[in-house]
């Protein structure tokens, strides 16, 4: 079974007690940057044991390593590989100690490994070894091996053994490296030439293969053959003996080397580095999971919302003198097929949408407040008062209920809404009765005191909120005014911004001229006989900016409203623009540039707060999603609904990207939405996600039949009014089941 590699990092995190940021990559050790907080995991094709080992491994670095620059001093010159051996050491013991539970992790991690030879021992004597690999192998596998310390070196593991702090880890590492410099002078001085016939002792020789000494060399050579041992005043009988033994043996090349090297032995010739950590590196690198795709780790960046909002008096303004102006113009009527309307004839279409509107929105207060009542008797408490009830004290001898009660009813929550309007070329068609359903919800949150703020994204509108700056909107469109472009950022387009169009902060009046101010607009980006204001027309459709920044824009809402219960409504009629991130190159000159990089869902993961987000697909959708994920991530008690706007054929499209997790095929969809008028499910990212099709969105509940119409007529006039009442009813259930 193959490794999850999410859970492997909320095991890091767990085991830390702390919100590290864990890394997946195609690296070959687990590595922990204790200054960054940055856990680096392998993607190994390997056993939980070995995987989990190595995270316990890296953790207790992160816990029990200090960041501290140690090499200077005495320590200067004191080998890496020392000092990490001995720390292995210490940090796995305190892992074992801190947790128990992990001994058996670390006990069939290393059998795993050792079994395949990961630090290449077999063949080998260990006796021969440096000791630092003697005490790497004792440490990690020595339940496996049988390895023999002298008196010395068994002080050294005792003391390994005791190490509480990493001061007392210095200090042996540098003792255990000062031992093996001598024990290294040792190891050269027995390390003679393998034929005594064609060397001397000091390692000479003539053209004739005999030393400088000719007859001391023979002389000794004659008494080992026959006395098998070496009798010169240095004392390396033993040594020579071994020597001319294996020169007589039949295997000189697999004895070779005992004590310096070779398939016997350690290599003594670097006694800076530690060969069978080394091995262990060399030989984890078999281990990557060569099929598996490593993920791009992305930040949500940082945003200057002074510059992305355009505020609601500054829009406010705008659009208040430009139809002013447009009054006051009069122009010869022009005509749009058999369509045409004047900016007096759009303005009666606005009020007397609002009055028939009111039905509808006494009917959203009305679902609220009867849901919100039945919530509360739900949660209704009763308990007793410890007071006598008089009116009960005569039926003290039968029962035992005779104290006075009373009923305890939770207040409710304190709503907010935040809406996000979806202010692109696309809505042209359909943004006229995309706004009544959002003048709907609008007057529905002022009945019932709710707090709302509403913002249009958009990436095509002039710098509105510096209306006095003497700069075209091409001058000012330059990355620094939204954010600063960081490696591995998420790409802000420097155009975007949010437009607060609607607020409940503002006074009612303003709020309404605004209203007939958006309808206006709509109207004319269609067919009118007047202008639409440019400086606030359709663009493209950066939702995924939108979602960023309503991360930070809805804390501010609800610190300022005292919110307990946020809900944020996206409402938009497709998926947004594809993202981009900020990636970092060298250019020819060899200077470091920032470039935009494109995303590819399935090979990013985004972090926020020490957590990482994966999506789960490849489409654009899934990284949206997963960015609301995100968002929701910071926003305690926040919930998000997504009402999307299906155009004609757009169902599929809309169960695929959204509907898969919670819908079995294709044909529960298409049964949902032909018996109730729109789909609901919830997704993982979004509490409530809504499919509407766009001739629904402005069907009307009204009977509209023409006086002497045919039965037909009526009929079909009838049905379709019912069937406009029935979607309705389910989109305000749904919609007010959420929010309530």
């Amino acid at each position: 079974m193959p490794v999850n590699i999410d859970i492997k990092g909320n095991l890091a995190k767990l085991l830390a007690t702390e919100n590290l940021i864990v890394e997946h990559k195609k690296v070959e050790t687990a590595s922990f940057n204790t200054e960054s907080r940055v856990l680096t995991l392998p993607m190994w094709d390997t056993s939980n044991f070995v995987y989990d080992m190595l995270v316990a491994h890296e953790v207790g670095h992160a816990l029990f390593t200090p960041s501290i620059d140690w090499k200077q001093g005495k320590y200067s010159n004191l080998p890496m590989d020392y000092v990490n051996v001995v720390e292995d050491a210490r940090i796995e013991r305190l892992m074992k100690q801190k947790y128990a539970g992990l001994n058996r992790d670390f006990y069939k991690g290393y059998e795993e490994l050792n079994a395949n030879d990961f630090f290449e021992i077999d063949g080998k004597i260990l006796d021969n070894f440096k000791l630092i690999d003697k005490i790497n192998l004792y440490f990690k596998v020595g339940a496996y091996l049988c390895i023999d310390f002298n008196d010395t070196e068994n002080q050294f593991i005792t003391e390994i053994t005791q190490a509480e702090t990493f001061d007392q880890i210095l200090d042996i590492s540098l003792r255990i490296y000062e031992y093996t410099k001598e024990e290294a002078k040792k190891v050269q001085v027995v390390d003679l030439p393998l034929s005594p016939k064609s060397a001397s002792i000091d390692g000479k020789q003539d053209d004739s293969g005999k030393g400088d000494d000719d007859t001391e060399t023979e002389t000794e050579a004659n008494a080992d053959s026959k006395q098998g041992e070496d009798n010169d005043a240095d004392g390396n009988s033993e040594a020579k003996s071994d020597l001319n033994s294996n020169d007589e043996s039949d295997n000189d090349d697999d004895l070779e080397g005992d004590r310096s090297g070779g398939v016997t032995g350690g290599d003594w010739e670097n006694i800076d580095q530690s060969d069978t950590q080394k091995a262990f590196d060399y030989n984890a690198d078999d281990l990557k999971d060569e099929n598996a795709i490593e993920k791009t780790y992305l930040n949500i960046p940082d945003l200057k919302l002074d510059n992305i909002v355009i505020p609601f008096d500054v829009i406010h303004k705008q659009l208040q003198e430009h139809f002013r102006i447009e009054r006051e113009d009069k122009q010869n009527p022009r005509q749009y097929g058999n369509r045409f309307q004047t900016i007096e004839d759009a303005t009666k279409d606005f009020f007397e949408y609002k009055r028939s509107a009111s039905k509808d929105v006494n009917h959203l207060v009305k679902e609220f407040e009867c849901k919100k009542s039945a919530d509360s008797y739900a949660r209704q408490a009763i308990s007793k008062t410890g007071i006598l009830d008089t009116s009960k004290l005569h039926t003290y001898l039968y029962n035992d209920d005779i104290f006075r009660k009373v009923t305890t009813i939770p207040e409710g929550k304190n709503h907010g809404l935040v809406f996000l309007l979806d202010w692109s070329g696309s809505m042209n068609m359909i943004l006229e009765n995309t706004l009544k359903q959002l003048f709907n919800l609008v007057w529905f949150c002022k009945k019932v005191n709710i707090p709302f703020e509403v913002y249009a994204f958009t990436n095509d509108s002039w710098v509105l909120n510096k209306p006095d700056a003497n700069m075209s909107w091409r001058e000012d469109r330059s990355l620094d005014n939204v954010k600063t472009a960081n490696e591995n950022d998420i790409a802000i387009d420097a155009t975007f911004r949010m437009v607060n169009i609607l607020s409940s902060k503002i006074r009612s009046k303003d709020n309404e001229e605004m209203m007939l101010n958006l309808f206006l607009q709509a109207k004319a980006m269609r067919y009118t006989l007047y202008r639409y204001d440019r400086t606030f027309a359709l663009s493209g459709t950066p939702l995924n900016e939108a979602i960023i920044s309503i991360g930070e824009l809805s804390k501010l809402f609800i610190k300022s409203n005292k919110i307990q219960k946020c809900h944020v409504v996206v409402l938009t009629d497709g998926e947004g623009q594809h993202s981009n991130y900020h990636s970092q190159y060298t250019d020819y000159d060899g200077d470091k540039r920032m470039r935009n990089s494109y995303i590819h869902a399935n090979r990013v993961a985004i972090r926020k707060n020490g957590k990482v987000f994966t999506p789960d697909g490849y489409s654009d959708a899934e990284f949206t999603s997963k960015l609301v994920e995100v968002v929701k991530s910071d926003l305690p008690h926040t919930s998000f609904i997504g009402i999307r706007i299906l155009e004609r054929g757009g169902l599929r499209h809309f169960y695929e990207n959204y509907g898969r997790t919670s819908f079995d095929f294709y044909e529960d969809v298409q049964t949902q939405s032909k018996k109730q008028g729109a789909v609901f499910f919830k997704t993982r990212a979004f509490d409530l996600m809504c499919g509407i099709n766009q001739n629904a969105i402005h069907a009307s509940d009204d009977l509209a039949v023409e006086q002497g119409a045919e039965k037909r007529a009526i009929s079909n006039a009838f049905k379709k009014m019912n069937r406009s009442k029935k979607s309705n009813k389910f989109m305000v259930k749904e919609f007010i089941k959420q929010i309530a």
